[in-house]
């Protein structure tokens, strides 16, 4: 009797295993794999993914990159973002990295409200006097180009931050914002205006860039705004003008005496 339940026991036992492998062994038959599983990528690049069996693509971060039902990605700005894969049962991803081929200076603080010692203490370069109590300048030379930044405050909160730099960047500098940022207006003067999202309820920054003159020179001119402060009813620069005249005044200071 003992022998026979003892020999029932391995009976069952050896089906709940082999029931157990052979599940194993299906689940691990078609494993969900894409590729290339990372790719870098540069503005408006595409790059085909493979995924044998997948039924549905989706970007975690379509302002970085977006992806097709078929797979193509195309890259819109930079950033990193992840394609998410599925065949319906399982996922997968390919990370997603988009690079810039421009760079023209080190990205300024947008730190929307915060204090003047706050964008001082997180600030590395170096700080030049001011003829305001309510902008703060810095020298931003990045490599052979000029360049110089200053900070705007409004009852001793960060309102906008203004980067200069010389005329002959100008053509460079539509397109250093165009891999950051997304087109979002132009003017009859060609002037134009960017945003930080797809979306406007997901902005947080506008940027108007332009073409200024100081004295006898002429400056390419991009104006970071926090977009909450822009009319609500046109997203315009309305209301900015007579801050910008004040922030153009002291950073073109500091451009020609470099």
């Amino acid at each position: 009797m003992k022998k026979t339940f003892r020999f029932t026991g391995f009976i069952l036992i050896s089906i709940v295993s082999c029931s157990f492998l052979s599940c194993s062994s299906d689940s691990d038959e078609n494993p969900l794999i894409v590729t290339p599983a990372s790719i870098s990528m540069h503005y408006e690049d595409t790059q085909q993914l493979q995924a044998e069996g997948a039924t549905s693509w989706l970007s975690s971060d379509e302002f970085v990159a977006k992806v097709s039902s078929t797979g193509l990605v195309t890259a819109n700005h930079v950033g990193k973002t992840e394609i998410i894969v599925s065949n319906g049962k399982k996922n997968t991803t390919c990370e997603v990295t988009v690079t810039p081929e421009y760079n023209l200076y080190d990205d300024p603080i947008l730190q929307w409200g915060a204090s003047m010692s706050t964008i001082q203490s997180l600030e590395t370069h170096k700080k030049l006097s001011s003829s305001s109590s309510d902008v703060i300048s810095y020298d931003y030379s990045f490599g052979n180009n000029p360049c110089a930044m200053g900070y705007s405050f409004e009852n001793g909160k960060l309102k906008a931050v203004m980067a200069m730099l010389d005329y002959s960047l100008y053509l460079k500098t539509g397109y250093y914002l165009l891999e950051r940022y997304q087109p979002a207006a132009e003017t009859d003067d060609y002037d134009f205006l960017f945003v930080d999202a797809l979306s406007k309820d997901k902005c947080k920054t506008a940027v108007y860039f332009t073409t200024q003159k100081s004295g006898r020179n002429t400056y390419t001119v991009i104006m970071y705004m926090d977009f909450s402060k822009l009319s609500s009813s046109t997203r315009s620069v309305i209301g900015y003008n007579s801050e910008m005249m004040k922030m153009l005044q002291e950073v073109a200071r500091i451009l020609e005496n470099q």
